[in-house]
């Protein structure tokens, strides 16, 4: 058979990408290619080992670690001569509306790294968002995130972020987080255990609220416990040993949401345990319940006027823009004692579509854009950035694959499920994928043409995981499904459904975010029609999917391969094991049957049983063996199907904003993207 190959030109052509606006109009000629330096290999800093003074720090480091394991800089706040603040704040506080900085700051302020320089205050950082929250998309990006902890820039250990220190028992069944003394909320009220008792007591343990606990927070399927010691100290519980808390839950948000800490001083006034009107002013504003107003004032991405703890807090939101000041009550300092963030102003520029904010990005009206941009079009966002005096980077994308794809092995169409269901029907599929094509095309040659597995810097990582079903071999596709009976159609367009033989023919829906998913599946569309395999797609909502896969609605779906970083691989079901979410679709009835023990959902097989085996005792005792089992079987049985992985992402940064890592992130869920770069020691350049 011959060679399926594209040229970028033809691509551009056959995908008719006019969701992107100018920058389409503007692809004059052949994007240049990207520097080799920026390949998908990763660099010496990426792949730095764990320090080998806490060999455990992959799974759960003691926060008395050596201190180059946090990778915080020597210096401390106590060493400085004194603290120093902006000159906006200064304003404030010689005008009385601010208490002197040594007062906002906690006793023992974080230290944060700072990526190359002392900074120098002042400036306003504009960015392009697509959402209607208080902070989305680069909004959030260029902020702090208030988690209990952040991550080493290698993604292999948790440091100190909100909470100063933490201790694990040896037993992996108790951990003990100790708090900032004096550390304050926005509004300048002090941040305490108090906080965290509500937030366990009245939110979680509240059934209104939290019906169901977050598996996070039982493992083992049981339900853990939190102690308040003091208070500034408080401690988790586990019934069952639970060594990947710190990594996967205390720094990142898997469980918490958006709120890792609550206002109690704030939220109790919604509260119908704190006030019994709580039903009758949530009436009066619009609700059913008091919890569903409560579920909304203590969300910090909804109620502007919600404490919050991170170094950017939005003070006004109009229909098109959303303006945010620095926190003067930010716990955080730079090595001289310089208190954090060094930016004064954040606005984010809410656009219609993508097509405005790609056609603004290029124009030169952001100092910063990275969430929305696509690999394919580096060229064009190249040429805007010269003309804008800034500049292109580009991170690593930490994605086990760009795009990944999931047939619906749940599906209500028996037969088309029983097509799903033959692992040579995936086998097929991802054998007719060219994946040199791809990534010659997309990815100018920077991406690795690998199955889904984990990234390469993962201590799982294996070379035959990677290769499986990944080579192009669209004969071996074809006689594959020859072997199921799937027949070809007198014409030989389609493939036949072995019983009705009807057109082998898949309609489905995807959200087009953070990868070129659309520019992907419009090549994927092409492979898989020479095989016989038609997909037909159309890009809607998140919300709108949400809807459509939790009612197992979607025969098919697409995501990016993110969690498959050490961070999060396999802490929950997803791509490895079948998930109830809006992410994969390969068995949310399985996965439903799994989230509830068995009282909804579909019970599974037994080798689906066995990845949910796996999984849990991956989660208990953070082995290696049972990691290793899920991805054998994810190699031989290609439940989801990767295309390619370790892809380049660009970043647009204004060259006066200074800080920011040339190639030194990852660009994913699994680094919470910006996070571990610490974009509050961003600054801008002063004249």
């Amino acid at each position: 058979m011959q060679l399926l190959k594209h040229t970028r030109r033809e691509f551009l052509r056959l995908a008719g990408l006019s969701a992107a606006g100018v920058i389409a109009a503007a692809c004059a000629g052949e994007p240049e290619v990207l520097p080799q330096e920026t390949a998908a290999a990763p660099t010496a800093e990426a792949t730095m080992a764990a320090p080998t003074a806490a060999p455990e720090a992959t799974a759960v480091p003691e926060a008395t670690a050596e201190p180059e394991a946090t990778a915080e800089p020597e210096a401390t706040a106590a060493q400085a001569a004194k603290f120093n603040e902006s000159p906006m704040l200064a304003e404030r506080v010689a005008a009385g509306e601010l208490p002197p900085v040594e007062e906002r700051l906690p006793f023992e302020p974080r230290v944060c790294e700072v990526i190359d320089s002392i900074g120098q205050y002042g400036g306003t950082l504009t960015v392009g968002i697509l959402g209607t929250n208080l902070m989305s998309g680069d909004g959030l990006r260029v902020n702090d995130v208030p988690n209990q902890l952040n991550i080493s820039s290698d993604l292999t250990y948790p440091v100190e972020h909100m909470i100063k220190s933490w201790e694990v028992s040896d037993d992996f069944l108790e951990i003990t987080c100790h708090m900032r003394e004096g550390m304050k909320w926005s509004d300048g009220e002090p941040f305490t255990t108090a906080d965290v008792r509500y937030w366990w007591e009245d939110v979680m343990l509240n059934e209104d609220i939290t019906p169901v606990l977050s598996s996070y927070f039982r493992p083992g399927k049981k339900p853990m416990s939190v102690e308040i010691i003091d208070d500034y100290t408080y401690k988790y519980v586990f019934q069952d040993p639970n060594p990947g808390f710190p990594m996967v839950t205390l720094w990142h948000r898997n469980g918490f949401g958006h709120n890792h800490f609550l206002p109690a001083h704030y939220a109790k006034q919604f509260h119908i345990k704190y006030n019994d009107k709580a039903n009758e002013e949530a009436k009066a504003a619009g609700f059913d319940f008091w919890y569903q107003l409560h579920g909304k004032m203590i969300d910090r991405f909804q109620n502007i006027d919600r404490p919050k703890l991170e170094a950017y807090i939005p003070v006004r939101d109009t229909p098109t823009m959303v303006f945010a000041e620095r926190n003067p009550y930010y716990h955080a300092v730079d090595p001289e004692g310089n208190q954090l963030p060094y930016i004064d102003k954040m606005q984010q520029d809410r656009c219609a579509d993508l097509s405005i904010l790609d056609a603004k990005t290029v124009g030169g009206t952001y100092d910063f854009a990275a969430q929305e941009l696509r690999i394919l079009f580096y060229a064009t966002y190249n040429d805007g950035a010269a003309a804008a005096n800034a500049h292109m980077k580009l991170w690593q994308s930490g994605k086990g694959s760009e795009a990944v794809y999931n047939v619906n092995m749940n599906w209500g169409d028996e037969e088309m499920r029983g097509v799903f269901s033959d692992a040579r029907f995936r086998q097929a599929l991802s054998l007719a994928i060219n994946r040199a094509d791809m990534n010659n095309v997309i990815y100018f040659g920077n991406a690795s043409e690998t199955q889904m597995t984990v990234i390469p810097t993962s201590r799982h990582y294996r070379t035959e995981f990677a290769q499986a079903y990944a080579a192009y071999d669209p004969d071996k596709a074809n006689a594959l499904l020859d072997e199921m009976g799937l027949e070809w159609n007198a014409d030989k367009t389609h493939r036949l459904l072995p019983t009705s033989k009807q057109p082998l023919v898949i309609a489905w829906d995807l959200v087009e975010t953070e990868t070129p998913k659309g520019p992907i599946t419009e090549l994927v569309t092409e492979y898989w029609k020479a095989i016989g395999v038609e997909i037909q797609w159309k890009s809607i909502t998140r919300n709108l999917l949400t809807q459509k896969m939790g009612a197992n609605e979607e025969p098919m779906s697409t995501w990016h391969g993110d969690e498959t970083a050490d961070t999060l691989f396999l802490r929950r079901p997803k791509f490895f094991s079948p998930l109830d979410g809006d992410e994969s679709c390969w068995g949310i009835l399985w996965g439903r049957w799994y989230n509830t023990d068995g009282e909804q959902g579909e019970e599974p097989p037994q080798e689906i049983k066995d990845l949910y085996d796996w999984m849990d005792q991956y989660i208990l005792t953070d082995d290696d063996e049972p990691a290793a089992k899920v991805l054998a079987s994810e190699a031989e049985n290609v439940w989801t199907i990767g295309s390619v992985g370790n892809a380049p992402h660009p970043l647009f940064c204004r060259n006066t904003l200074k800080n920011v890592s040339e190639h030194g992130g990852y660009w994913t869920w699994d680094s919470l993207w910006t996070f571990p770069e610490h974009p509050e020691q961003w600054y801008f350049e002063q004249a």
